[in-house]
């Protein structure tokens, strides 16, 4: 344990994440951060060599805190010694430095700053590891990373396993995120001839259109924050080093499996550097270098291009290994492999060849020149002691230096900036991926088509709702579009719409009887209605495509094992594992029908090839306590042993999860009584409402439910569970468990269905969230959410969150008195709360009452959230309103006095300032209110910046929130003074 000083968040918010980022869901948000320190303990696992050191924080997102070179103390993992957490990830708390892994969809993973799972332990070969890992609730999917460190090598490995047990598409979205200190001196070694945006519009890089080079970290003084997705390289590596100091860091992985290499970079004005205090204490700035197995981050944008959404296929694994290692008086970065790294410089005739090693080594370094070698050096390597060499070559001609042993390999490509030092394969370094679209080719697809692409777009974001709207239209225009129809189909299994996707599935069929993707998703839906014969030969079908082959294998195991068919279970899972050496759902299979034949020995060979791929794998417990369970009285304390060692290994921040998810697998495969016993310990791991209904419905013994639930938390979100949900409704008339099964319909996108069951609580809750639940999904569907969110206030008043949710309801809908009254309450009964101190600002502002909102600014001290990223604008009305009511009452020098005042950045609100504001309103009344004043503001082009003001309002005239309504009436007050003035 090490005691921090923390900066810490709270709060969580008890209103689904449903109401406000459905891809979230099932899990919930953090609303409260501190702005003072506390000391906390933290678990950190220390892993150490004679060479480096790695800290390892399982209790915050199983990141690696910080990696140092012993002898030097340089961090080439930059550790941030405190533990502020500041609303920034997806759920909310993030705390920056360190390594993170990022699992999901784009953005910090909601696993960042909560615990996760986890083990210590030493190889036979004499290294140690850390391995973490979680599951992420949407999608489903296990993630697992060892962090690996060798016992006489200055780096260590991240080692990963992904895979996806459902026999659903999932999103696919990785990267592992390295922070490193920002400092002028920094050079950022990432070979490329372009970069993406989030959009995949591709820009130049090294140079960019203005000349700038952007590696150079000072260069970036300009714009904004950035995000440079480096591409166009043939290599497996890239990295950064301090010039002043001698020192670096960098990344290795194979570019097949990780062709993604991001740098980010807080923006170089104010509005970057406010993250420093924000983030930090005392460890200063810091960028990001990061990992993926995607060439960008994908965020759709206005451009089109060939960068797209991923998919992670059903029923598969990704496993990938990098390589995170130091630099130290290297001089640069040219190639780096697992082993070593190089640099090589040239002036004139002469190369400076520098080696460092990870690990002792000999080797022989040789040098080409104009294609002829030139000298050839062997030199002894010790781990972080760089080896400098110096050849001659011919001036201007191409050189090639070579560490074989190290596997390290640097060309000059003379002609390509970005390349210089990458041999690339076969002499050719760059690929020449097309990242820019043909201006024709996307109106050249028929509409069908286009509606198609955007809604896989759509579903490979987790944005279900969407995606089926497309995919409707699409069908609409062609009723036998094979891609629509499977893509509906596809949904309607996500959401347990089964007639309707086997229908769907069918019709595809009809078009081809042997479709591989059509039968496999035929197959998954006669098996949840219950068709074992037409489950059974769809999946055959299935199993002869390659594509499908390892997949439909596993679900014919399922079929065969859910029947009782222990053989044909088998037989199929060890053809699953022939096509898929790595599979988990076949051995899991393989290992229950060994325990239930009565196969120890076999049982215990597949666990233990199971716990190779994952060291972390709860099933392998669960099987083991089960096998206990099974010796009946004569295994009862080992099955005691066994319960605890499952229980205990559960140690992320939702344990009942994992264990549902086990008795849910159980239940899939025909196993209730395994589910049900499994269940016995849900109590151990807080189970919750959810786990209850399970165990009382698998037992089928409804006075288990007891009278009604604590719905707190609880949000059901497994298509499996809605047939469990709808029996607890019909056995215990509570209207916690209605509530509870509108949930998990609003989960599966059956948002009618869920309005309708939770139409039928009318007031009977006497749980605030459950209102505000119903209010956002009555939004949502057009219909009047105010009643529900001034329920969810009566009923629970001293709810912070649900007080919040009413004042934007009202002041959103125009309803801005009862809005102010609200916020007033607000700020009485949570002092000192910047969200009711801007949301109350807000009400002033639409009230004119301007001098009232810059008091309550004064003394506001802002942290990132939800409501503050208008705090600056809000400043900036406040002080153009002033202004124009000084100036309408005559008093010009005060009025000038708040139209400066406007221009500056108070950072207490939580903002800095860019390096280019859009100060336009501001100057355009600067300009207006200064002519003909001695020493004034020379007049500019006033009809210009008017007619662009004009243009705002325009902009603004469909916009319904509450900022822009006070923004519409200040600019037309603008234009009024200033037309006044003219006359």
């Amino acid at each position: 344990m090490r005691v921090l000083d923390t900066y810490p968040f709270s709060e969580p918010n008890p209103v689904p994440a449903l109401a406000t980022d459905r891809r979230l869901y099932p899990y919930h948000t953090f609303e409260g951060y501190a702005a003072t320190s506390e000391p906390r303990e933290w678990k950190v696992v220390r892993m150490e060599n004679d060479l480096i050191e790695i800290f390892v924080l399982p209790e915050v997102g199983g990141k690696v805190w910080g990696a140092v070179v012993k002898e030097t103390g340089h961090e080439f993992i930059y550790r941030n010694e405190v533990m502020k957490f500041r609303d920034i990830a997806l759920r909310g708390p993030w705390t920056s430095g360190g390594l993170e892994f990022n699992f999901g969809v784009i953005g910090h993973t909601p696993a960042t700053a909560t615990p996760v799972d986890y083990l210590v332990r030493e190889n036979a070969d004499g290294s140690v590891s850390t391995i973490v890992g979680a599951m992420d609730l949407p999608s489903r999917t296990p993630w697992r990373v060892e962090i690996r460190l060798p016992a006489e090598r200055a780096a260590f490995e991240t080692r990963v396993l992904w895979h996806n047990p459902t026999p659903l598409e999932q999103p696919y979205y990785n990267w592992m995120t390295a922070a490193a200190f920002a400092r002028d001196d920094l050079e950022l070694f990432v070979p490329g001839n372009a970069y993406l945006e989030h959009s995949g519009r591709a820009l130049p890089w090294p140079v960019d259109e203005e000349g700038r080079f952007l590696p150079l970290y000072r260069n970036n003084a300009f714009g904004g924050h950035k995000s440079y997705h480096v591409v166009g390289a043939l290599n497996d590596f890239f990295g950064g080093y301090y010039h002043d100091e001698g020192y670096g860091w960098g990344h290795w992985a194979p570019h097949e499996e990780m062709p993604g290499r991001k740098m980010w970079l807080w923006a170089l004005s104010r509005a970057g550097g406010i993250w420093e205090d924000l983030l930090t204490d005392a460890d200063g700035q810091y960028i990001e270098f990061q990992a993926g197995r995607l060439h960008v981050q994908y965020s759709p944008g206005a451009a089109r291009n060939p960068i797209s959404q991923a998919g992670f296929d059903p029923l598969s694994a990704s496993r990938w290994t990098e390589t995170w290692f130091p630099l130290e008086g290297t001089g640069g970065l040219t190639d780096a492999s697992p082993h070593g790294a190089m640099h090589v410089e040239r002036e004139g005739g002469r190369l400076r060849v520098v080696v460092q090693a990870f690990g002792a080594a000999a080797d022989t370094v040789r040098a080409w020149s104009d294609g002829e070698l030139v000298a050839e050096r062997p030199v002894a390597l010790e781990p972080l002691d760089p080896v400098v060499i110096d050849f001659d070559v011919a001036p201007g001609r191409p050189w090639r230096v070579s560490v074989p042993g190290l596997g390290l390999e640097a060309c000059s490509n003379p002609d390509e900036a970005g390349l210089v030092g990458v041999c690339g394969f076969g002499g050719q370094p760059s690929v020449s991926r097309p990242f820019a679209m043909d201006p024709v080719a996307w109106d050249a697809l028929t509409e069908t088509d286009r509606l198609v692409f955007e809604a896989r777009e759509l579903a490979r974001g987790r944005r279900y709702a969407g995606a089926r709207t497309l995919y409707e239209r699409a069908v609409a225009a062609e009723p036998w579009n094979r891609e629509a129809l499977l893509g509906l189909g596809a949904l309607a299994l996500r959401s347990a719409r089964h007639e309707e996707g086997l229908a769907h599935a069918r019709h595809v069929l009809q078009l081809d009887t042997y479709d591989p993707e059509a039968n496999f998703l035929a197959g998954n839906l006669y098996l949840a209605l219950g068709r074992r014969a037409d489950a059974l030969d769809a999946f055959g079908w299935a199993s002869r495509s390659v594509a499908y082959r390892a997949a439909a294998r596993i679900r014919l195991a399922d079929l065969a094992l859910d029947s009782g068919d222990l053989a044909e279970a088998r037989r199929h899972g060890v053809l699953a594992i022939d096509h898929d050496r790595g599979s988990i759902p076949a051995r899991e299979v393989l290992a229950i029908a060994a325990r239930l034949e009565g196969d120890e020995p076999g049982a215990e060979r597949v666990l233990a090839e199971l716990l190779e791929l994952d060291p972390l794998n709860h099933f392998v417990l669960a099987e083991r306590y089960l096998a206990a369970r099974a010796a009946g009285s004569e295994g009862e304390e080992a099955a005691d042993v066994e319960a605890t060692r499952l229980t205990a290994s559960m140690r992320s921040e939702y344990p009942g999860q994992t264990l549902l998810e086990l008795a849910v697998g159980y239940a899939n495969r025909g196993r209730p009584g395994d589910a049900a016993r499994l269940l016995e310990l849900a109590d151990e791991v807080g189970g919750g409402p959810v786990a209850a209904a399970w165990r009382a419905f698998l037992r089928d013994e409804a006075e288990m439910l007891g009278p009604g639930a604590d719905p707190d938390f609880a949000f059901p979100f497994r298509a499996e569970t809605l047939p469990v949900l709808r029996w607890a409704t019909r056995e215990d008339p509570h209207w916690s468990w209605r509530y509870l099964l509108g949930l998990n319909l609003w989960a599966l996108d059956r948002d009618a269905e869920a309005s309708e069951v939770l139409a039928t609580l009318a007031d009977e809750p006497d749980y605030g969230p459950a209102y505000a639940a119903r209010a956002h999904l009555t939004e949502a569907l057009g219909g009047d959410p105010g009643p529900d969110f001034r329920r969810a206030v009566a009923v629970d008043p001293g709810n912070r969150l649900l007080r919040v949710s009413l004042v934007r309801h009202l002041q959103e809908t125009g309803r801005w008195a009862e809005a102010r009254e609200a916020s007033a309450r607000g700020r009485d009964l949570f002092p000192g709360d910047f969200n009711f101190d801007l949301l109350h600002v807000r009400g002033l502002l639409q009230a004119g009452r301007h001098r009232d909102a810059l008091r309550i600014l004064d003394d506001t001290r802002v942290l990132p959230s939800e409501n503050s990223g208008e705090s600056h604008r809000l400043y900036e009305f406040a002080n153009v309103g002033a202004a124009l009511d000084a100036f309408e009452a005559g008093d010009r020098a005060t009025a000038l006095r708040h139209l400066e005042a406007a221009l500056l950045w108070p950072e207490s609100l939580g903002q800095g300032r860019p390096f280019d504001p859009d100060e336009r309103l501001v100057r355009f009344l600067l300009g207006a209110l200064s002519e003909g004043i001695p020493g004034g503001t020379p007049p500019g082009p006033v009809e210009a910046e008017a007619a662009a003001l004009r243009a705002r309002i325009e902009a603004l005239a469909d916009t319904t929130s509450p900022t822009a309504v006070i923004e519409r009436a200040l600019v037309r007050r603008a234009l009024a003074a200033a037309a006044r003035l003219e006359r």
